[in-house]
């Protein structure tokens, strides 16, 4: 006894109308990929291969336009307040070589401006400078510790600047040491106050 099996009964497939399926699957794959002329192709050809588009819904729309329209002011100002950082991020590393000379060539700068050279204070104001330096240089690591680098280095520099203008017709090394330092606060004012104005939020305005 053999058992029967439904589908020996079916008619095997007929070559014309595999070629028309096939023919079927790449007019979808023509229209899926824009190649035929708008116009040229059937209605209902163009419902079948819409049927296979997966078209975002209007919330991804909504998601992806507030997303593009937040990066940009996000980066520029990331951008801003990495000026910021490099500018104090110099300002430390100035400080920090203005004190190894202190410490290393003090008795000749003594005698370079004729001023009579103290070994202790020239060390102890190097490591009071490197210490400084350091702090500031640590501090342009992260945003919200560059307030202190501008509370505390942007004084000290611009006095330090101040104090080496006298020394332009006297030690010439020295007014570019002291110059470099002012130099330096000068331009980490300016760009943590350009990044502080612009990253504030902007505030509405009212009805009139």
């Amino acid at each position: 006894m053999t058992t029967h099996d439904p589908y020996d009964a079916e008619p095997p497939f007929d070559p014309a109308e595999i070629a028309a399926a096939e023919r079927v699957d790449d007019d979808i794959a023509a229209v899926l990929a824009g190649s035929d002329r708008p116009g040229s192709v059937d209605p209902d050809l163009v419902v079948m291969a819409n049927a296979f588009r997966r078209e975002p819904s209007a919330s991804t729309y909504a998601a992806v336009e507030r997303r593009v329209a937040e990066s940009g002011p996000r980066a520029a100002g990331r951008w801003r307040w990495s000026i910021a950082q490099v500018a104090a991020a110099v300002l430390g590393l100035v400080l920090v070589v203005h004190g190894v000379v202190n410490m290393v060539a003090g008795e000749w700068i003594s005698t370079s401006l004729g001023e009579p050279y103290n070994q202790h204070a020239m060390i102890d104001g190097g490591l009071a400078f490197m210490a400084i330096g350091a702090a500031i240089a640590v501090a342009s690591t992260r945003r919200r510790w560059l307030p202190v680098a501008v509370i505390v280095g942007v004084p000290l520099g611009l006095v330090m600047g101040g104090r080496g203008v006298h020394e332009l017709g006297v030690f010439a090394w020295g007014a570019v040491a002291h110059g470099s330092v002012g130099l330096a606060a000068i331009v980490l004012l300016v760009t943590y106050l350009i990044a502080w104005r612009y990253s504030r939020p902007r505030q509405r305005e009212g009805r009139v």
